[in-house]
């Protein structure tokens, strides 16, 4: 066994050891962390351009339930401010005013809707919404909208020969 001054010192130079280890570590982790970019109400934020076309529905919830009472509904969002719909009380197709700001859509009217984005890519649309007290979500894809159809598909051609 080593005597007293020699293990005195043998545990303040691995306190030392410790300390000067720990510290930066520490230090190091702190920084990391601090540096990472805040998002508005850690929310992350959609590109605008993206939303614009038509979006049609492939899901959608009532209170947390699927529900079929919603096939057929799309949207259309223009770049000048206004957006097209079926989702109307009439289901019959209307022209809204809209803006777009921190992930939320606004659509002008009686009663003015407020749509929350929590989904954005090129090809997905995720929404949700109260409506009449009823929460809503729906998962729309972008499609072609039917004016834009081209000539030569011959599955446009198909479908209208069937009607």
């Amino acid at each position: 066994m080593a005597p007293p001054k020699i293990r005195n010192y043998l545990a303040s130079t691995l306190r030392n050891m410790s300390l000067k280890i720990s510290l930066p570590l520490l230090l190091g982790c702190c920084i990391l962390v601090s540096c990472q970019e805040e998002k508005p109400n850690g929310k992350v934020t959609f590109d605008q351009e993206s939303l614009i076309g038509r979006w049609e529905l492939s899901k959608g919830y009532r209170n947390g339930k699927e529900t079929e009472t919603l096939t057929g509904t799309y949207y259309e969002f223009g770049g000048d401010g206004f957006m097209k719909t079926n989702l109307t009380p009439t289901t019959m197709e209307q022209t809204y005013e809209y803006s777009f700001a921190n992930n939320e859509i606004k659509q002008q009217g009686e009663p003015p809707i407020v749509y929350s984005v929590d989904t954005l890519t090129q090809d997905l649309l995720g929404l949700s919404m109260v409506i009449n007290n009823f929460p809503f979500k729906l998962e729309l894809k972008k499609s072609v909208p039917p004016a834009n159809l081209e000539a030569s598909d011959s599955s446009a051609q198909d479908s209208l020969k069937e009607l």
